[in-house]
């Protein structure tokens, strides 16, 4: 069962470049949105209780290459695969008449209001008022693990709410809409500084090579990977929990010290070895090698900003010295999980190595957003 609660966060538009079977999306600089509904079609028919889920995610090579900022001018690369934790989101019907509010939400707190303007939780009263829904509603957030550790849970969270209040109005929304959507809530209606790459693969799920257009589009690809090889990966694979949450945002908006033409130079290695890790994993070369390209991407990315902190350094190089080939910290860094990748043997070493910090195994290769419950 879900144990932890997401925490709220403190423009684009979004223009198809082909409706059928490409997954390319352009994202000019002007403002208005396709995707806005009216009050009459958002408020009819609003009978169905739905739970929504979304995966989290871990990127194993190119964070930093999806924000918009580089990849329009440069492209960029992301390999990451969606994991069996979730966010999930309740939606059902509020019959106001009755109570003295008009919304209802719980998450990490609750709220009672008669208007949108009065949430306050920015991403929910974001999303609500987009679909112009202004009453009648109860919501309900709930996660797998904490908020703030870099495993993209905050996206995970705005896709699965998205997915759940369409489907509660009788919509349906692709993988892409909902991606799309999630993008336009937080990088262009909130303005939260950020990359793509969290609520593409939320919405998307599996195992994907993300690939970001010079000018402004993105294309999913699923990574082929045999059972035996994501049983590999996976046995390979441990995350160790720092105890140190932090918002990304705050991360992001620390000034670097590396000039702007050495961190392009340095994000666009980082896009390399994306493309590399795509072309490695998909072979039978041994994974422990696997954790070689994710030590150098991790040793590219701390040149290209401020993404750790002195603890995290000793605590990684002691992942090394216990065994572990490679790895990196999750997210835009200062907190979070550390990745790791080595042999099972050398597991429990790494973890005394940490001080017996938590730690978790994951499955990879997660589905999507998906609506789990629906019943009117």
């Amino acid at each position: 069962m879900p144990t932890a609660i997401l925490s709220p966060r403190p423009k684009r538009t979004v223009v198809r470049t082909s409706p059928g079977t490409s997954s390319t999306t352009a994202l000019p600089r002007h403002s208005g949105s396709p995707f806005a509904t009216s009050s009459s079609s958002a408020t009819t028919g609003r009978d169905t209780m739905v739970i929504s889920r979304a995966p989290i995610r871990v990127s194993f090579l190119g964070g930093g290459t999806d924000f918009p900022d580089h990849f329009q001018h440069h492209g960029g690369a992301v390999l990451c695969t969606a994991i069996n934790r979730y966010a999930y989101v309740t939606v059902q019907p509020f019959l106001e008449e009755y109570f003295d509010h008009k919304i209802r939400l719980s998450y990490r707190r609750s709220e009672a209001v008669n208007t949108t303007a009065e949430i306050q939780h920015p991403a929910i009263r974001a999303a609500l008022e987009k679909l112009g829904l202004t009453s009648g509603l109860e919501m309900h957030v709930m996660a797998d693990m904490p908020a703030r550790t870099g495993l993209g849970s905050s996206s995970s969270f705005v896709v699965a709410m998205l997915q759940a209040l369409h489907a509660h109005c009788g919509r349906f929304r692709s993988a892409r809409d909902l991606a799309d959507e999630a993008i336009e809530v937080e990088r262009v209606i909130l303005k939260e500084a950020g990359g793509w790459q969290d609520q593409i693969i939320a919405a998307h799920g599996g195992f994907s090579h993300i690939t970001f257009g010079k000018h402004g589009s993105y294309h999913a690809t699923q990574v082929p990977l045999t059972a035996e090889r994501i049983q590999a990966l996976e046995d390979h694979m441990l995350l160790v929990y720092t105890g140190i949450q932090r918002d990304s945002f705050s991360v992001l908006g620390q000034k670097c010290a590396t000039a702007p033409a050495d961190k392009t130079k340095l994000l666009c290695r980082m896009t390399d070895l994306a493309h590399l890790g795509m072309d490695y994993l998909a072979s039978d070369r041994p994974i422990a090698r696997f954790g070689e390209l994710m030590n150098a991407g991790w040793e590219l990315k701390k040149q290209a900003g401020s993404v750790t902190l002195p603890q995290i350094d000793k605590w990684y190089q002691a992942g090394l010295h216990a065994g572990a080939k490679g790895g990196k910290l999750l997210g835009a860094g200062q907190g979070g999980f550390l990745l790791f990748i080595a042999e099972p043997r050398y597991h429990e070493a790494i973890r005394k190595a940490l001080g017996a910090r938590p730690a978790v195994k994951v499955r990879v290769n997660a589905p999507g957003a998906q609506i789990i419950f629906s019943q009117r």
